[in-house]
């Protein structure tokens, strides 16, 4: 019932174990940072996503190792493998990133109205340094979590499909807890882990969503200087406030709750569908890893 016949655990017990540590890495890595940076925001994301970033990472090694009998490459097995190509499946991520939400943003221009402040200093090449951490290490920490080590064991159980729909529903609903949230949001924020899910499928590899996720990112709240999801902690460099309608600028929670940002959403998962991209295959033989039942042909175009 809990193991199969090669001794590994079964990858639905396997997701069931790996979402509850998850879980509770997420409590610990919160409750330490707030007990260390107190209300200095920027510190505490700063302490926050590295630990969980460090923690899930340990985590899911760990499991590599009893559940699935992976004993070298975990890191690669995670979905990090450095084969040729991993960097620019980064870049191309990050470029993906980068375009879509311009995509998202542009009507802003034509249907609302944005008065953007610069701030510039040496405290803020300080702070942009530390949101640039941030913002990579926090990437890292949330793919783990949701296109990682749950999310592969997952798609072995039931299928790609249903995996992508688990997930994306799970990660909509952990936004929920932003300021601003609302229906529009929790849609939109949906269809991005779909995006997220498909790009990890492509790939098998991690690279493609982590660039993809730090590019919107980076450029919605440090370069443009516009909510990353209800959150305003990233706008150190730049701070935009829109006015116009709902639709379009998504209100307090941003661009990720309005029609724009789920077209520009649509038009991504249609892009990362079609890219001419290869799978990173980690280096893990058969006998000694999981494998992965396949689903919509594979996610290949």
């Amino acid at each position: 019932m809990f193991t199969t016949n090669t001794g590994r655990l079964q990858p639905v017990w396997a997701f069931v174990v790996s979402a509850v540590l998850s879980c509770a890495a997420f409590f610990v890595a919160a409750v330490a940072a707030e007990a260390v940076a107190g209300q200095h925001y920027l510190v505490l994301e700063m302490i926050f996503r590295t630990l969980l970033a460090a923690m899930v990472i340990g985590v899911y090694a760990w499991l590599l190792t009893i559940a699935d009998g992976v004993t070298t490459h975990r890191i690669a097995a995670l979905g990090l493998p450095r084969a040729n190509g991993w960097r620019r499946q980064f870049v191309i991520g990050s470029a993906i990133g980068l375009g879509l939400t311009i995509l998202a943003v542009v009507p802003i221009a034509i249907w609302g109205d944005a008065n953007l402040s610069i701030h510039f200093g040496t405290r803020t090449l300080v702070r942009v340094g530390a949101v640039l951490f941030v913002l990579l290490v926090g990437a890292l920490a949330e793919e783990m979590m949701f296109r990682g080590y749950p999310f592969q064991r997952l798609v072995e159980g039931i299928g790609a499909p249903g995996a992508i729909v688990v997930f994306s529903i799970l990660f909509g609903a952990v936004h929920l807890m932003n300021p601003g949230a609302s229906v529009w949001g929790l849609v939109n924020t949906i269809l991005i882990g779909i995006l997220l899910a498909i790009a990890y499928l492509r790939t098998r590899a991690l690279w493609l969503p982590w660039g993809i996720h730090f590019g919107w990112n980076l450029t919605l709240g440090l370069l443009l200087g516009l909510p990353v999801s209800g959150l305003r902690i990233f706008n150190v460099l730049a701070r935009t406030t829109v006015t116009g309608p709902h639709w379009a600028t998504g209100g307090s929670y941003g661009v990720e709750a309005s029609v724009t940002g789920g077209i520009a959403v649509l038009v991504g998962i249609v892009v990362v569908w079609k890219l001419p991209l290869r799978q990173l295959v980690p280096p893990v033989t058969a006998s000694e890893g999981p494998a992965n039942r396949e689903g919509f042909s594979a996610i290949q175009p």
